[in-house]
């Protein structure tokens, strides 16, 4: 079963359509559908004004009984909110809140054209279109395609900004500070906003360093992906630093579930080859 969210006619596709959200999945597999896919049980105008709190009370039903390991898999897939404390829990609300509907559904970048996951804040005229075109070396985002075909044959980029600071065949990694490169910094973190729900990081981006692991042909430097730090008081931007951490904060569910996946394989690597005694603290 599905909850519809909300309407809106989509200019690009001449049609009316529904945002829906598919009950128990996550939020990524939301989608725009068209009305003929669309079975109601009940008036469309009841179905939009539907409240998330009415959504959330109907997953939380105390008479269904699962397993720990079911409710582990749906902690991870879905949000919850009695292991947090009350200021956690009342931002988390309000972030779905404000994330609830992702309007851009599609973007085309490069060759590819690409199902968005989540919400990403970008300006209003931009924000609302179904499908953005945007320019894989600048990062450019466009609301038309003949405007992005005219970029294409006026961008002088073919490659990120900043500097390269590792290559190895075709794969390269260029460092990009954010307060020399801001406008582009920003391009890739709303871009990047459109594949994780929890990313924060959207405007303010001059404390930040970027590096990016491209793959490299004749046309240009391609992006695959990206990391960003803010680089340790009293150090040179660029200098490397040896230092210990972990991943970015909040994991995203998929984020969590590799996490997870990587170090239950390294322990049991590790239990399988140790001979002798081992301890919850040795490990």
């Amino acid at each position: 079963s599905a909850e519809v969210i909300q309407s809106r006619l989509n200019e690009q596709e001449g049609r009316e359509e529904y945002y829906v959200h598919y009950v128990g999945f996550n939020r990524r597999l939301d989608e725009w559908v068209d009305k003929n896919r669309l079975a109601l049980t009940k008036t469309l105008k009841e179905a939009v004004q539907k409240s998330a709190d009415q959504f959330l009370g109907e997953l939380g039903e105390p008479e269904r009984k699962i397993t720990r390991n079911q409710k582990r898999k749906h902690d991870e897939i879905n949000h919850t909110y009695a292991e947090m404390d009350p200021t956690t829990a009342a931002l988390e609300k309000e972030h779905e809140a404000i994330t609830k509907v992702k309007y851009v559904d599609k973007i085309h970048i490069g060759h590819f054209e690409i199902d968005a996951w989540y919400f990403s804040p970008f300006p209003e005229d931009y924000g609302k279109q179904p499908k953005l075109w945007i320019c894989e070396f600048c990062l450019k985002y466009m609301k038309f395609e003949r405007s992005y075909r005219l970029h294409l044959g006026q961008c002088q980029w073919r490659q990120p900004p900043g500097r390269e600071i590792y290559r190895k065949g075709n794969i390269s990694v260029y460092e990009v500070d954010g307060k020399d490169h801001k406008i582009y910094c920003q391009n890739l973190c709303l871009l990047a906003k459109l594949f994780l729900d929890h990313k924060t990081l959207y405007f303010d981006v001059e404390p930040f360093v970027f590096y990016l692991l491209t793959e490299v042909d004749r046309h240009g430097a391609h992006i695959v992906g990206y990391f960003s730090k803010v680089p340790p008081r009293g150090v040179t931007r660029g200098s490397p630093v040896p230092t210990v951490g972990s991943p970015e904060k909040p994991l995203s569910d998929l984020g969590k579930l590799s996490y997870r996946s990587y170090w239950s394989w390294v322990l049991l690597e590790i239990l399988r080859d140790f001979r002798g005694t081992l301890s919850i603290k040795d490990l």
